[in-house]
């Protein structure tokens, strides 16, 4: 138990909790100041859960903690797997039943801010059956299903790009060593100008050197022609 306070003290104290507890303050807390700090670290996950849970009835804020967390998938260690026992622990305020589900929140915070995440538009709104004989009805949730397939996919291919290798800093670096190598290539072509224009009759020498890589170009377009005709009369 004490390596597990530890744990979540250690995690509280960081970001972006900023708690600033030791292991006695945070053993201290009162049953309402513990639950507010579970739901700290919920709301945290899921910003749906901001709440001052001094506003709301005690069973309201277990209802709505064991809905995230039943998404999120928590299972309760031991014998606290009798829901009721677990339930009533969160309406109390409960250090045994608190304190591992804090100390599985925090291992795996980013985790579970994508299953959050995701939970908003992979969960499936049931409708009545008696509802979808309305034509309107079937026709909207049928596009609901579409659109949640769609969501899917988009999502499984958002995630093979951030595993695929590249990142945004090796773009970045990729692209500042090609401008460097092209400021170097212009730097090299005007010195390259400035000896050309140094010799006598440059102008008059640059244009033969056009000509010839004209009449180079055309003499491999005319070699690749015959080669092509002579690949035509053999097959």
């Amino acid at each position: 138990m004490s390596d597990q306070i530890k744990f979540i003290v250690d995690n509280l104290n960081k970001e972006p909790f900023r708690k600033n507890y030791n292991l006695i303050t945070f053993d201290s807390l009162e049953p309402m100041q513990l639950l507010q700090v579970l739901n700290d670290v919920l709301a945290e996950i899921d910003p749906k859960q901001v709440v001052d849970i001094r506003e709301e009835m005690p069973e309201q804020t277990a209802k709505r903690m064991l809905s995230l967390l039943g998404i999120l998938k928590y299972k309760p260690p031991g014998n606290a797997t009798d829901m009721s026992t677990f339930r009533q622990g969160l309406v109390i305020g409960s250090k045994p039943v608190i304190y591992p589900v804090l100390h599985w929140l925090l291992q795996r915070t980013n985790e579970l801010k994508k299953r959050a995440y995701l939970a908003r538009f992979l969960i499936k709104l049931e409708v009545p059956s008696e509802f979808l004989q309305d034509e309107t009805v079937a026709d909207t949730n049928k596009q609901y299903e579409e659109l949640m397939e769609a969501f899917k996919t988009l999502h499984k291919e958002c995630e093979q790009l951030k595993t695929s290798g590249f990142s945004t800093a090796e773009i970045r670096r990729d692209i500042s060593a090609m401008e460097e190598e092209k400021d170097q290539l212009i730097k090299r072509v005007e010195r390259l100008k400035k000896r050309v224009e140094t010799v006598q009759n440059h102008q008059r020498m640059l244009k033969i050197a056009r000509q010839l890589r004209v009449e180079k170009e055309r003499e491999e377009f005319l070699a690749q022609q015959k080669q092509e005709q002579k690949n035509q009369v053999s097959s």
